[in-house]
């Protein structure tokens, strides 16, 4: 039982009491925010997303509570205005993938002849 004690504790969860209420309550602020900063179809495929994508769904919460919180949002996000959001973090977080080919000073390949393959 001395092993079971001393185990690391799962991400998410906390053997404090006081640290889980704390943290249901930031969510609850959150999700609170989110309705009145959301119409009901946005909150409702935000949902949908955070089904699947769990990280970015977050990332994408944070980001429009601090917009909220600054004051940057005058009325509700609608559904397209959150696609648009949704899209434009999705091409940010894609990486460019640059492949360079380099030239090797016995490679021949200006000579495209193939007839003296014959």
């Amino acid at each position: 039982m001395a092993d079971a004690a001393a185990a690391p504790v799962p991400e998410g969860f906390t053997a404090d009491p006081q640290q889980q209420a704390e943290r249901a309550q930031r969510e609850a602020q959150k999700q609170s925010i989110l309705k009145q900063i959301l119409t009901p179809a946005a909150h409702e495929r935000l949902g949908r997303v955070k089904l699947v994508r769990r990280e970015k769904a977050e990332a994408i919460e944070a980001k429009l509570v601090q917009m909220a919180l600054g004051g940057q949002l005058q009325s509700q996000l609608t559904e397209d205005q959150l696609i648009h959001l949704l899209e434009s973090q999705t091409q940010q977080a894609q990486p460019k993938v640059r492949i360079q080919r380099r030239n090797y000073i016995d490679d021949d390949d200006d000579d495209d002849n193939d007839d003296d393959l014959m």
